[in-house]
């Protein structure tokens, strides 16, 4: 079992990643129809020979409505080029993929070379994500029913770039008995989880160019993570989340959890 692989497995119940969700909430009708949106945009864009002007923040991350559309392109490219099987995305089979991924991005986006590692990562984890919705609206409710190797009517209407042999290799991986052990892990560290955040994968960058925009200068990573665990309310969402905001909010005492702040902001 690859270091990839059980990051999959894991990450799929943090906070941050797409909520569980059942085939009648999976609204592949609705993606779709932003999907198409987007394609015809970028084609529109192509055809004048030109690309979309996207800018970045002092830390490298995509803003405005441009950003937002890159990303959101990302994640068409990662469902269209990357196979739902493959569980390791440093697997060297992935390269050309990869470098695929890359063309489309910069044929259409103006974005530097110096971006295509944090790109293809960030096509990593759409990838990812992807598959994690796949298998909740899809396959654990039914994983062991013999409909189950089936694709989907929703999967093959708006996803034609999967095919019936990349289904059945989907799902041989879930029915594994490595896969059901490292899910029920990453089950019961979600149950133990105290300083999940409230917003989606996409909240940390959303949030950072909030306060930019208000303030004109970026917060710390602490301020960050603390603004992204308190609920619309303006209530934490536990009470050990508000035992370390508050302390954020002290300056006296904020030299010394910003190493704890860091260490929990990679347990989830």
């Amino acid at each position: 079992m690859s270091k990839d692989q059980q990051e999959e497995v894991s990450t799929q119940t943090q906070v941050g990643k797409p909520r569980r969700t059942n085939s009648s909430r999976f609204n592949a009708d609705e993606e779709g129809k932003r999907r198409a949106t987007l394609l015809k945009r970028v084609h529109v864009v192509r055809t004048r020979g030109e690309r979309i002007q996207v800018s970045f923040d002092a830390k490298g991350q995509p803003i405005g409505k441009e950003g937002d559309e890159l990303q959101s392109w990302i994640g068409v490219l990662a469902r269209e080029h990357i196979p739902i099987w493959i569980a390791d995305f440093r697997s060297a089979d992935l390269e050309p993929r990869k470098e695929q991924v890359w063309l489309e991005v910069v044929t259409s986006f103006t974005v530097d070379e110096s971006h295509k590692k944090q790109v293809l990562k960030s096509c990593g984890e759409s990838a990812k994500c992807f598959r994690y919705d796949l298998y909740q609206a899809f396959v654990r409710d039914h994983i062991d029913d013999e409909s189950v190797w089936q694709r989907p009517a929703k999967v093959v209407n708006n996803y034609p770039t999967i095919s019936q042999d990349d289904w059945e290799r989907f799902i041989t991986y879930r029915r594994t008995g490595d896969f059901k052990r490292l899910s029920d892990q990453g089950i019961e560290r979600r149950k133990n989880s105290k300083y999940g955040s409230t917003t989606g994968r996409d909240g940390y960058r959303k949030r950072d160019q909030e306060i930019f925009e208000k303030t004109g200068s970026y917060a710390d990573r602490h301020v960050i993570w603390r603004d992204t665990r308190i609920k619309p309310d303006g209530e934490y969402k536990n009470p050990s989340i508000k035992i370390i905001g508050d302390q954020i909010v002290s300056p006296r005492i904020l030299f010394q959890i910003k190493s704890k702040i860091v260490s929990i902001m990679f347990m989830g």
